[in-house]
């Protein structure tokens, strides 16, 4: 009885070590900061991580549904950091006015085609968010999952929201019939 629990440890060790697939998931806490420093203090720590500048060069801006205070604020530019590859292709934005003062950052994850990933990460990493994210700020004030099944839409839209004393926040995920996954969150301080 022994040596049969043994052979199936033994072999479930081995299936686990042969799988194609590594996790290469950066923890959500080194990929999300809640600080809002000046962004000359963030082009310095994007660069210091070898984060690629994918600015535009020209001015974008963001849905009031996405970021209900935009017209509030008078931004220069915004300036985007592709960071490093992993098992995502994350893009951070920031948005900043004149005085450098971050009002706005922008997360967005992509899937990374240059490593074999299943789809189904991103579900595991939207909900590392929506825990990190109420963790930190408190429970959610609005939560929508979409039934991909039942949608006659070929995409749809989960969305999480929390507001907190010093922080606001709004997590939403893009799912598509033909596989399409894309995480955003928007965190911003008004």
């Amino acid at each position: 009885m022994n040596e049969n629990i043994y052979n199936n440890f033994y072999f479930l060790l081995i299936l686990n070590n042969c799988s194609v697939y590594t996790d290469k998931t950066i923890k959500i806490e080194k990929e999300i900061s809640l600080d809002f420093p000046k962004i000359s203090e963030i082009k310095k720590e994007e660069i210091s991580e070898k984060s690629k500048d994918v600015s535009l060069g020209y001015f974008w801006g963001v849905s009031e549904d996405i970021y209900p205070y935009f017209s509030n604020h008078k931004f220069e530019n915004p300036i985007s950091y592709e960071r490093p590859n992993n098992n995502f292709v994350l893009k951070v934005d920031y948005f900043f006015d004149k005085k450098e003062q971050v009002k706005l950052k922008f997360y967005e994850w992509n899937y990374n085609e240059k490593v074999e990933t299943p789809r189904e990460i991103f579900m595991d990493k939207f909900e590392e968010i929506k825990n990190f994210l109420s963790e930190k700020i408190g429970n959610p004030i609005f939560v929508n999952y979409e039934d991909l099944e039942r949608s006659k839409e070929e995409t749809i839209r989960d969305d999480i929201k929390w507001r907190g004393k010093n922080l606001n926040s709004y997590l939403f995920r893009f799912r598509g019939k033909e596989g399409f996954n894309q995480i955003r969150l928007v965190l911003y301080k008004d």
